[in-house]
């Protein structure tokens, strides 16, 4: 009876540690200097933007490209336009906007590689949310082989903290985050539409 008890305290012990650390597996910070730097789409992008041009003014590389959803509206203003103004006035000569289609980190893999179709850049720093860099970096690795990607977590304390049982939208963001990762590593790696590199 006793040897029940204690390996039920000891599941017990690492549920509780494997819960408690759910937040903090998500997030990977492993930035390099790169040729470029891509925001991708999605999430707070106005914060994932400022965090890439940050990072431009430090010299982590020469040029920044920021994802944007090419159907995206806001007030009546398509976003595509607002983002190639927005970037023009706040880093002229050194950013340049990618349209995406996919809403989706697995999709824009794609529009990524089509927008730097003949730059001859070789290794990207991404920009993204923490909460999404695990993800996005194992995505972008796997769909993008023939680039060298490194990744930089931007902190969005609004939406996500690895301490995300303190907080309502912590929780949520922490578990949409893990139900698309775990779709990730049971779907999504197992596909075979792998983005090739066109001469």
């Amino acid at each position: 009876m006793w040897k029940r008890i204690a390996v039920l305290a000891l599941v017990l012990i690492l549920a509780i540690l494997v819960f408690r650390h759910s937040g903090s597996f998500l997030v990977v910070n492993t930035p390099e200097h790169a040729e470029l730097i891509v925001v991708l789409a999605g999430g707070n992008n106005d914060l994932r933007y400022w965090n890439g041009v940050q990072l431009l003014h430090a010299g982590w590389a020469p040029r920044l490209m920021l994802d944007v959803f090419a159907k995206g509206i806001t007030y009546g203003n398509n976003d595509i336009d607002l983002a190639r103004d927005f970037v023009s006035r706040t880093t002229p000569g050194q950013s340049t906007v990618c349209p995406l289609v996919i809403n989706s980190t697995y999709g824009e893999a794609r529009h990524i590689e089509d927008c730097l179709r003949g730059t001859g850049v070789k290794s990207i720093l991404v920009v993204t949310s923490d909460y999404h860099t695990r993800r996005a970096a194992e995505i972008l690795r796997k769909r993008l082989p023939h680039y060298h990607i490194s990744i930089y977590a931007a902190p969005d304390p609004y939406y996500f903290s690895w301490k995300w049982w303190q907080t309502r939208e912590w929780a949520k963001t922490t578990l949409s985050e893990w139900q698309r990762y775990i779709w990730w590593e049971l779907v999504d790696r197992w596909r075979s539409d792998v983005v090739v590199k066109s001469n």
